[in-house]
């Protein structure tokens, strides 16, 4: 009896041991879509400073008022995480397509608000749940910004009718402030509470908030960026080129103009509004004004680092000195007595009284969005591999150090791939790079690196026996935007070699997608690209690292053969099951079938009215599917003839498709139908349905079932043998770019602009 007491307290010992690593990622399951299992990414965050005040608006991330508490805005909803932990504490799950204009943060860190989905109504959210509190009527037409008095007590929403509209928090009363606005496109109020700014374009104005009378307008805001008022609202500032100009709020005349360097990172004052810093990029040194002067107080120098490079000055070549590393990001304390800045892979420290540097804290290649807690002891920056908090010692800057680096957002998703055996799945990344997940757990297992720059990937494909994959990305290093083949050793996650050979994309015109395929027996690689051109490639020796190959690679290029007669991008390759036959898609609205083994083309099928961006083959290879902006047809893989047409569309509020099928090879194209009529420049405000633009399209294993996926954040999928919608999938933020079965069919993957993953699970 003690053995066996001893043996389940030795187990529960080990288990609570290991309880946090077992529930470490639980939140990839949190607010899930139905039908799906789990979601790979935390969503897509804006790499910016952001717009606007300190009451809730504007950056991607805020701190709670007590500096305990961390919210972080992403395209899924608001991610809350404890800043002693690190650890997420809840998400509030609510698409965010703007957080810059169509969210905002209560001010006392317990709801937030966000436009509805009809772009009519405010809705008032519980921050840590992201159930709906209350819902606020507003204008018939959309709107698009919303913002938080000071005081957390009034709602403001401008938007298409050009009217302010006021909402009391409490009591759900409403009234509206006439404007001479077309349109609304932000609205702010002044930190103090009292005076409530408009802006349209060229046109800022300020209007007192009780009364709901003029005050004032802007003067020479033309070409003005980021209108914002300062921490005590004395003043309201905001660049144009290399200069700054700041206005009185109470006249709108500009009371002085501030030449800098660089209009970007935007200057920041101090609490007190006494000072303001700006950045000088080419030295890295941040220049202190006093803002009532305009006089320049003391200039902070930097470390910088210079390369030679050529300039060209009145048609003559000089050799030059380029800064490798500018100033990214500002930020003062609360108490104005530090001055932080972001340069390459340091953030400075400053004692804005003495100018003298006071610490270096060192990290990743660059820092963004630089941001102190209220309390001072926290300092969050944007990195290259997640959000860095670090913990700000202000008694010894000296002993400041990394507390936390949160991780899992991403850029939009291209592409995705399932490799052979099922058990993970690859995701590629605009801007950014490639990532190789654990199906079963969620866990991130590799990320590829080793390459010398961040990568643009269009498309991602694994090898048969799984050993390599191959990414298409293009080059964003230089003017000449060429599609660059990467392989990768998939068991480590680092680069091998380049394949290049593809043209320069005309007018640098980045494709939205570019194919890449690998044939059945893994000989050949097949990558099509913006120069209108198929390329075939010796995989074999390209991914291998033997000797023999490496030297091979030395005397012989990869290169096999390039297959012409698009008359723009390709934008989509695929083989046969059987591997005889190549289709490919293009932004000149074809598709083309090439005989591999003869390297000629065989057919061009006509019909498409848009660019063609998705293919696949059916298994038994007899089928193959094309989709553009408008719905998908069907052919008959070898004889090229069209069989039928399926114009998709997606009901928002019904939340399901509706799929028109036709045999009529010439697509017909169908409009957005609006219940109300229609203006111009405006949106409908409930539209019937949208036309559902694919962007991938994916075969299950046994052929029986067809994903679709496009913009409308939406999967749909077609029964083959009745070409009906048997089932629907929604739950991402933004366009659907890649769907992939997993080899065994059960499972269903989706990339999608929002940064995100979903794995959905199905019972066909």
């Amino acid at each position: 009896m003690k053995s066996t007491c001893l043996f389940i307290s030795t187990l529960l010992f080990i288990s609570i041991l290991f309880l946090p690593d077992i529930f470490a990622q639980d939140y990839i399951r949190w607010e899930l879509p139905e039908g799906a299992k789990m979601r790979l990414g935390k969503g897509k965050i804006a790499n910016l400073e952001g717009h606007l005040t300190d009451i809730g608006r504007g950056r991607s991330y805020r701190f709670s008022p007590d500096g305990t508490q961390f919210a972080v805005m992403s395209s899924i909803g608001i991610w809350v995480y404890d800043v002693q932990t690190g650890k997420e504490s809840t998400l509030a799950i609510e698409s965010v397509s703007d957080i810059s204009t169509d969210i905002a943060l209560d001010p006392n860190w317990q709801t937030f608000a966000k436009i509805g989905k009809n772009d009519t109504t405010i809705e008032l959210r519980d921050l840590h749940t992201g159930n709906r509190k209350k819902t606020f009527d507003g204008p018939k037409e959309r709107m698009v910004s919303v913002a938080f008095s000071p005081d957390g007590k009034m709602l403001a929403g401008g938007g298409f009718d050009g009217v302010i509209w006021l909402w009391h928090v409490a009591t759900g009363a409403r009234k509206r402030i006439l404007t001479s606005h077309k349109i609304v496109d932000e609205v702010m109020f002044s930190p103090d509470g009292q005076t409530i700014v408009s802006s349209s374009d060229k046109d800022t104005r300020l209007w007192d908030l009780a009364t709901g009378e003029f005050k004032a307008r802007l003067e020479e805001t033309t070409g003005a960026y980021n209108i914002v008022f300062n921490s005590d609202g004395t003043v309201l500032y905001g660049g144009y080129r290399r200069e700054f100009r700041l206005w009185d709020p109470e006249t709108g005349k500009i009371k002085m103009r501030l030449g800098v360097e660089s209009s970007y990172p935007r200057p920041v004052f101090s609490a007190d509004g006494k000072t303001m810093a700006s950045a000088r990029r080419s030295d890295s040194a941040v220049e202190l004004w006093d803002s009532q002067t305009g006089k320049l107080k003391r200039t902070l120098i930097g470390n910088p680092e210079y390369v030679k490079g050529i300039a060209i000055a009145d048609g003559v070549p000089k050799l030059v000195d380029y800064p490798i590393k500018p100033i990214w990001s500002i930020a003062f304390s609360p108490d104005g007595q530090l001055l932080a800045a972001s340069s390459g892979n340091e953030i400075v420290f400053w004692d804005t009284d003495t100018g003298q540097q006071k610490a270096i804290l060192m990290g990743d290649r660059s820092f963004h969005s630089l941001l102190f807690s209220p309390d001072g002891q926290t300092l969050a920056a944007q990195g290259e591999s997640g959000i860095y908090l670090w913990n700000i010692e202000t008694t010894d800057i000296q002993k400041s150090e990394l507390r936390h680096t949160i991780t899992g957002y991403n850029w939009e998703v291209n592409s995705i791939a399932f490799n052979p055996n099922g058990q993970s799945l690859a995701s590629g990344y605009v801007h950014k790079n490639i990532k190789l997940w654990d199906v079963s757990t969620g866990q991130l297992k590799t990320v590829f690196k080793g390459h010398r720059y961040p990568l643009w990937v269009q498309s991602i494909a694994f090898s048969p026996n799984g050993d390599t994959l191959a990414s298409l990305s293009i080059s964003t290093q230089s003017s000449d935007r060429k599609a660059e083949i990467l392989l990768w050793d998939t068991a480590t996650g680092e680069y091998r070699v380049t394949l290049k050979g593809h043209g320069k994309v005309p007018d640098n015109n980045i494709p939205n997608q570019s194919g890449i395929a690998f044939s059945p027996n893994g000989e050949i690689l097949a990558s099509g690209s913006g120069d209108g051109t198929i390329r075939l490639w010796d995989a074999k020796t390209a991914a291998s690292n033997s000797f023999f190959h490496r030297l091979s690679r030395t005397f012989f290029a990869h290169h096999k053969a390039t297959l012409k007669g698009h008359t723009y991008h390709v934008l989509s390759v695929v083989f046969s099951p059987d591997g005889q036959t190549i289709a490919s898609g293009s932004s000149d609205k074809t598709v083309r079938l090439w005989d591999l083994r003869c390297r000629k083309l065989k057919a061009t099928l006509e019909g498409h009215v848009d660019r063609v961006g998705a293919l696949a083959f059916s298994p038994d290879g007899k089928m193959l599917a094309s989709g553009d902006g408008h719905g998908i047809l069907l052919w008959d893989a070898a004889t090229a003839q069209h069989k039928n047409t399926l114009i998709m569309r997606w009901d928002p509020g019904a939340r399901q498709h509706i799929l028109t099928v036709t045999e009529d090879k010439r697509m017909s194209l169908p409009m957005v139908k609006p219940t109300s009529q229609s203006t111009k420049n405006k949106t409908p405000s409930n539209p019937v349905f949208y036309v559902f633009s694919i962007a991938s399209l994916a075969f299950s294993p046994d052929g029986k079932t067809l994903a679709c996926a496009g913009s409308s954040g939406a999967i749909a999928l077609l029964d083959m043998s009745t070409l009906q919608v048997k089932k629907s999938f929604s739950g991402h933020g933004a366009w659907v770019k890649s769907v992939a079965f997993s080899p065994d069919g059960q499972t269903l993957a989706s990339g999608s602009a929002d940064g995100t993953v979903l794995i959905w699970e199905l019972e066909l």
